[in-house]
């Protein structure tokens, strides 16, 4: 059993997002599961062998991914395969997402 707090948590911040990374390096060989709140455009990332998952808590999206694009609203969840390129924006407001990604290596890094 794990349990991570908010303290426990690493923080990320950048202009456009803020949000949290809780590290479960037991899990599927290393995940971080994200909490975050975009006010601005994620930026274009194209990610490695794992899927992306992002599960909307609050707000609207556009996506881009792979040229496609399409809208995502609260409570709808967007799988983002292995390999891709994808963006998005958040439309009239704050987009709050939790995302499921491989483990983010941070190092040394220490919680803010």
């Amino acid at each position: 059993m794990t349990k991570i707090t908010r303290q426990d948590a690493i923080h990320h911040g950048r202009t456009g997002v803020d949000g949290y990374y809780y590290q479960l390096p037991d899990i599927e060989k290393g995940t971080t599961l994200a909490y975050a709140e975009f006010t601005g455009e994620h930026g274009e990332r194209t990610i490695g062998d794992r899927a992306r998952i992002y599960y909307i808590l609050e707000g609207t999206a556009d996506f881009l991914i792979n040229g496609e694009k399409f809208e995502a609203k609260a409570t709808d969840l967007v799988s983002i395969p292995p390999r891709a390129t994808y963006n998005l924006w958040p439309k009239n407001g704050t987009l709050k997402v939790l995302l499921v990604m491989e483990l983010i290596d941070f190092g040394e890094t220490s919680k803010k």
